[in-house]
């Protein structure tokens, strides 16, 4: 069974002491993992526009800097989104992450799949949902990923946490719309100003201009979203999926997909846990009690530890009550069916 190393500490104690995050960091041996000269990503969260329940930057001043020692080349690794917003092309998102602080860590941040959410690469792994991922093409220059993320309730999957962090996180904005979308996106006629800028951007020829009016042929579709981030109006609608299971199961192949071929290790902030996730462009507020930092190898091991905990401490299931149409254990059994990770553990406190 793959160890979880857990440390207890509130947010305002990380913030007063980042080196707290160092003993589980040791703990990984990840400094015994890493070649000198190695690109060392840490895959988090930047924090939508009006957030502030994002891990904070000073709490990784403490590794940035054990890295830095270490002769490694780290940096921030994020992608765009596929929804509208200050993240959805790399320069807004970058502009953002330095208004959040980002910046005072003095490593670069890199937006992996460009500018416009474009650059892709292929990734096979022969799942049920997919032969291919579309994966963020930065993430091919990885050598290590650090992943750190922030366990919150989510409004499709139940919570999000390391897996997802990795499947989402880890996508181009084609494989974003391919974990989320059941079908090809479709132009609203009403809010459409027939600048065209969706058929000049498309690569697939998908879009037409018939009867004074852009249509897109789903048969010709690729899914590369490129219509969504360029359209000035919204006008180009997404026809999310409708079965949450369905949705756990993609999201947990693109983390199988952007694990292949890389050593990684992973850190759950469980502190200020909120109802949704950082993608939320409002302040939000913790809604239970801290209980620290987990650290492991494996990503299904340390997201179970990290439910399990929350679930002990607040001796009901605080999740279900959140949302109680999703199955959140589902997309973690099925991360475990298809090797991701294992679902048993042996958590040792440090």
């Amino acid at each position: 069974m793959p160890d979880v190393f857990f440390k207890k500490i509130t947010s305002e104690e990380l913030l007063k002491n980042p080196y707290a995050l160092l003993g589980g960091i040791e703990r990984l041996k990840i400094l015994d993992a890493l070649s000198k000269g190695s690109f060392v990503a840490l895959k988090l969260h930047l924090g939508e526009k009006g957030n502030k329940s994002h891990i904070h930057p000073h709490a990784l001043t403490a590794l940035v800097k054990l890295l830095k020692k270490a002769q490694v080349r780290p940096f921030l690794f994020e992608t765009n989104t596929l929804y509208r917003g200050e993240r959805m092309n790399a320069i807004d998102h970058i502009t953002l992450a330095h208004r959040h602080g980002f910046a005072k860590l003095d490593v670069p941040i890199i937006i992996g799949d460009g500018i416009k959410g474009a650059d892709s690469i292929e990734t096979k792994i022969d799942k049920k949902h997919f032969d291919t991922c579309f994966m963020a093409q930065g993430l091919k220059d990885v050598d290590h990923l650090i992943v750190l993320s922030h366990l919150t309730g989510h409004m499709l999957t139940g919570f999000g946490a390391a897996i997802k962090n990795l499947g989402m996180g880890c996508a181009s904005r084609r494989g974003k719309l391919a974990q989320h979308c059941e079908v090809s996106p479709e132009i609203i006629v009403t809010r459409c100003i027939r600048c065209g800028q969706c058929m000049k951007m498309c690569p697939a020829a998908a879009i037409t201009y018939e009867q004074e009016m852009y249509r897109i042929i789903k048969e010709q579709c690729i899914g590369c979203a490129q219509c969504v981030s360029v359209c000035p109006r919204g006008a180009v609608n997404i026809v999310w999926s409708e079965s949450y299971d369905v949705l756990g199961e993609k999201l947990v192949e693109y983390a199988y997909a952007a694990t292949r071929g890389k050593k990684c290790f992973y850190v759950n902030f469980c502190i200020f846990i909120t109802q949704e996730c950082d993608c939320m462009n409002k302040e939000e507020k913790g809604f239970v009690k801290d209980i620290g930092l987990l650290f492991s190898h494996d990503p299904v091991a340390v997201d179970k530890a990290s439910l399990d905990l929350l679930l002990q401490q607040e001796q009901r299931d605080v999740l279900k009550e959140i949302h109680p149409k999703i199955d959140y254990l589902h997309h973690l059994r099925y991360a475990h069916e298809i090797g991701l990770g294992s679902l048993e553990y042996t958590l040792i406190e440090i």
